[in-house]
């Protein structure tokens, strides 16, 4: 079977990848160069090495149209006064500025290829959480910028909804999405 000209392929990040990701933007607003500076900077690092797992997605000729990483952490649940509860976190997820938008077929598009990944590997570590029996995460939990309007609009597309009235550092507002049974 050929693979789709669209398909993406994930592809387990690694600090070598860094050097060959020397130009990679995606875009010149606000938030997104902190998402570029992310990816390109220490944070990334320092967030793998406490647990979080990243990917590069790539094409079939191995070039890099963005990123996305999954993680857990401790918040209280529900926020802001909640008790404390194991959630899965996207800490940081970026497509290069050059593929925005892409491909024209909205079921190929590259930003539904990344999402659908962190909520497959989301729900894999929400059934290996019940299965044994440590009370995997419930909720997929991710920030953004509050002025970041279409990438609000896309991940309450993808099935997030804003928390209301919970905002985080930096204008980020908190969304979340349901993976519990």
């Amino acid at each position: 079977m050929t693979p789709h000209p669209y398909q993406l392929y994930a592809v387990p990040f690694t600090e070598a990848d860094q050097a060959r990701l020397v130009g990679f933007s995606c875009g010149d607003a606000l938030w997104s160069r902190h998402v570029s500076e992310w990816l390109l900077g220490s944070d990334v690092l320092d967030s793998m090495k406490r647990g979080t797992r990243v990917w590069l997605f790539e094409t079939a000729e191995k070039e890099v149209v963005g990123f996305g990483s999954l993680g857990t952490s401790r918040w209280n649940w529900p926020p802001p006064d909640g008790s404390k509860a194991t959630i899965a976190l996207i800490p940081m997820l970026g497509i290069a500025e050059r593929f925005h938008g892409q491909p024209p077929d909205p079921e190929w598009r590259y930003s539904r290829q990344i999402m659908g990944h962190l909520i497959a590997e989301t729900q894999e570590l929400a059934r290996v959480g019940r299965e044994a029996k440590a009370g995997g995460p419930e909720w997929l939990v991710l920030m953004v910028h509050r002025d970041n309007a279409r990438a609000i609009q896309f991940y309450e597309q993808c099935g997030f909804e804003l928390i209301p009235g919970v905002e985080r550092r930096n204008n980020h507002v908190v969304m979340k999405l349901w993976i519990g049974e």
